[in-house]
């Protein structure tokens, strides 16, 4: 069976069922982030607060610049008559805030820890004096009391994305670390590709119901409603947030939770990493029925490397304020799929001789003994129990596996195939300052997925007599570019692509139709390949 069912989903502009380049796609989306562009669920966050003096009184005209300690980038705003500022639309992460008035001493606040989506608000009270002299305030957390929204979430930092083991590298896991979330995914090792599942419940709600964004995009398959079109490694990922209750309009399409998770950016000084997890069957256990351990042998790795982007002067004036980062991981895993324990036809019986189970040849047809072939037009067995096979019987037969295990009436066959299973993700991602008000990034993922089923794949009571392989390619990609007209005021425009192909071809050979005479409902050739059987008792 060889099968093709793409299911893209694009909140910018429609766009034909084909299978482009991942290349070729991006040329595409230009002109329609261009012409128009649909606004989805923000993910970034903002700093606000009031500027005082000694007294109280508020602080008009204040000078505030916010730092991000990642990247270097300055983002300045002005106190307004009621001595309140804002700085809107950062990315996660960890800031600096510094305050400035004439006749007052400059006030500092550093490691500003600013979550997914989040508001945080910082209030600064001034002291009288010199502006040269400083007023600093340290922490390792200020702002991450949430004072600003009603929203029930709960934060999976980076520092813990990095350090918690998570068996199967699954950054979907971590969801569960959160109060109200029960995972019922049925996996005890997280899978990636189609074989994924994002089955968690949060606050009591259905499993179908919840929205997963990454970076603004939805990355859900909304064709099986599951699993992820892509699940990006680990290591790229820089903070996730889980919205279980009272969070805004904005996050709306779905009744249950939404997670929020965030693609790391570059940051003003090159860096990167490489890892490498793997497990094999040294110390597995055996299954009961099994007389050897199956192969078991998983490899994860793969690296990440960020950093800034120096441009020539006549192109870019100002340094340090393109970023860029890239991850690659690739996965190669022997496991073994279906266990099979299931009692087959003996030797004999597969060249039509049933002695092992019928009377001796000749007996009158005895009542015990009810699935014994009678010889036509007597009330007596075949000679020597041996029955005439019929051809499309016999043709069948290439379906079902020889006995490797007892004799006779008790022929089992009992075996744990591992199946191959690989598969490789890259993500790109470039972030821009242009200026105070405007910023913007893009960022690309692309997953190559792909296994051999050890049965067909949508076929149960099945042998591995019959196998196919299953592609699973996913790719996303979203363009954000953010506008801080005022304090008040900003448009967020985010324009994303996302979408999933299932591939199912058939490897198996010696199963034509050839020999085989029988039909079906429908008379269509039935792809040149004999039927589907289950055997049972």
């Amino acid at each position: 069976m060889d099968s093709l069912a793409p299911r893209p989903v694009m909140s910018v502009c429609a766009s034909r069922r084909r299978v482009f380049h991942p290349f070729w796609r991006l040329l595409g989306l230009i002109p329609c982030l261009l012409l128009t562009l649909s606004v989805q669920a923000q993910q970034s966050g903002s700093i606000n607060g009031a500027v005082t003096d000694p007294s109280g009184g508020v602080i008009p005209g204040a000078q505030v610049t916010v730092t991000s300690e990642s990247q270097g980038t300055a983002f300045k705003a002005v106190t307004n008559s009621a001595g309140e500022y804002s700085v809107p639309a950062l990315e996660a992460g960890t800031y600096n805030l510094q305050v400035k008035a004439p006749g007052f001493k400059t006030f500092e606040a550093k490691g500003i820890v600013l979550r997914v989506s989040r508001t945080e608000r910082v209030d600064a009270k001034l002291s009288l004096g010199d502006v040269s002299a400083e007023v600093s305030v340290t922490g390792n957390d200020l702002g991450a009391i949430q004072t600003e929204s009603p929203e029930i979430s709960f934060t999976i930092t980076g520092e813990q994305i990095t350090q918690i083991v998570l068996n199967g590298r699954n950054f979907t896991q971590l969801v569960t670390l959160s109060p109200g979330v029960t995972n019922q995914t049925g996996q005890d090792e997280g899978e990636t590709g189609v074989a994924g599942s994002v089955a968690f419940s949060m606050n009591g709600g259905r499993v179908e119901y919840n929205n997963w964004e990454l970076d603004g995009s939805s990355v859900m398959d909304n064709g099986s409603n599951s699993t992820l079109n892509v699940y990006p490694d680990v290591d790229a990922i820089a903070e996730s947030e889980v919205l279980t209750s009272n969070y805004g309009a904005q996050y709306g399409r779905n009744a249950s939770g939404t997670v929020l998770a965030q693609t790391k950016s570059g940051t003003e000084h090159l860096h990167g990493d490489a890892f490498e997890f793997l497990r094999n069957d040294a110390f597995n256990a055996r299954n009961y029925f099994n007389s050897t351990v199956p192969t078991y042998k998983k490899h994860d790795y793969g690296f990440t490397v960020g950093g800034p982007v120096i441009l020539p002067k006549m192109y870019h004036p100002e340094k340090k304020k393109t970023f860029f980062f890239y991850s690659e991981e690739w996965r190669h895993e022997i496991v073994p799929g279906n266990n099979f324990n299931q009692q087959v036809p003996s030797d004999a019986e597969r060249t039509g001789n049933f002695a092992d189970l019928c009377p001796a040849s000749g007996s009158e047809v005895d009542a015990n003994y009810p699935d014994c072939p009678v010889e036509p037009g007597t009330q007596t067995y075949y000679p020597n129990d041996q029955v005439p096979i019929d051809p499309n019987g016999n043709a069948l037969l290439a379906l079902i596996p020889a006995a490797n295990v007892g004799s006779g009436s008790s022929s089992f066959y009992r075996s744990a195939p591992s199946q191959l299973t690989t598969n490789r993700e890259e993500l790109f991602r470039v972030d821009q300052t242009i200026s105070d008000k405007w910023r913007g990034f893009y960022r690309f993922i692309y997953v190559s997925w792909s296994t051999v089923s050890s049965a067909p794949t949508f076929q149960s009571n099945a042998f591995p007599t019959v196998q196919n392989s299953f592609a699973g390619p996913g790719v996303d990609m979203v363009a954000n570019l953010t506008y801080a007209a005022s304090p008040s005021l900003v448009n967020e425009f985010v324009a994303d692509y996302t979408t999933d192909h299932i591939t199912l071809t058939n490897i198996s050979q010696g199963i034509g139709r050839q020999n085989f005479t029988g039909n079906g409902f429908f008379d269509n050739g039935y792809s040149g390949v004999l039927p589907s059987i289950s055997v049972a008792g």
